[in-house]
């Protein structure tokens, strides 16, 4: 192997150095320090929860029951509008029970974010007592008042016994069931086949007859009557066996 010569050791020496140089020059570019970045704190100030709060038990729905409020967090930092808040329900039409959404509108142009809210609704329903039949007319006996929750009970849930007591079931009820408005019908006043008086009034002149029921229904409900003569007239029942027909 040969020596190396004196012009190649002077190279040697010159250039690794200065690529060591170079190489540690680099160094430094390789951990640039930036700056840390501000966590975004999306939850409700007490304020603007309050005034959720407040905007919920004042819904008509919820007069004289219990209702437990949970608010969840934003889909933005309300801290981006400053003042100017206005709140809202998402779905105006809808009542607020269990989980709904409120929006939160800023002064600021196309400024919005939405606010996840859960309610749970206590209070008094009524139920059966015992198996209630279609056509049935339901007594005191026949029901009774519950406490618990009723956050998913229907809209039409009947919740005083008044509301109930002397109408008639137009469903079957189970025993334990609910009692709902929509399932209730005044009773029958006329029935069919059975004699009604019939009043009639026409122009200048008033008239009063007996006749049968060929149909029958509850005070409001359109009847048809069968005279003495074999003529029929349509009128409306207004109370217990009597048939008020206009003549015009």
């Amino acid at each position: 192997m040969r020596p190396l010569t004196p012009l190649l050791l002077l190279a040697a020496f010159v250039l690794c150095p200065a690529s060591g140089f170079a190489q540690r020059g680099l160094l430094p570019s390789q951990h640039v320090p930036q700056e840390p970045v501000a966590a975004v704190d999306p939850s409700l100030p007490e304020s603007a929860q309050q005034r959720i709060r407040e905007m919920v038990l004042s819904h008509p729905s919820l007069a004289g029951l219990e209702v437990q409020i949970s608010i969840g967090k934003p889909t933005r930092n309300i801290g981006e509008c400053g003042q100017g808040l206005e709140f809202a329900f998402a779905s105006p039409q809808g009542r607020p029970w269990g989980a709904f959404q409120v929006v939160v509108r800023c002064n600021k142009p196309a400024w919005t974010l939405g606010v996840p809210v859960q309610t749970r609704v206590s209070g008094a329903s009524v139920v059966a007592s015992r198996y209630l039949a279609p056509g049935a007319r339901i007594r005191a006996e026949d029901i009774m008042v519950v406490n618990g929750d009723i956050t998913k009970s229907p809209v039409d849930l009947v919740r005083t016994p008044t509301e109930a007591i002397g109408k008639a079931v137009s469903r079957p009820v189970t025993q334990g069931g609910q009692v709902l408005l929509n399932n209730l019908k005044e009773p029958a006043v006329i029935k069919i086949g059975e004699a009604v008086q019939v009043q009639i009034t026409g122009r200048g002149f008033q008239a009063t007859g007996e006749g049968v029921a060929v149909s029958g229904g509850a005070i409001g409900d359109s009847i048809r009557v069968r005279m003495p003569d074999g003529q029929q007239l349509t009128g409306q029942a207004v109370r217990q066996g009597v048939v008020e027909v206009v003549i015009h």
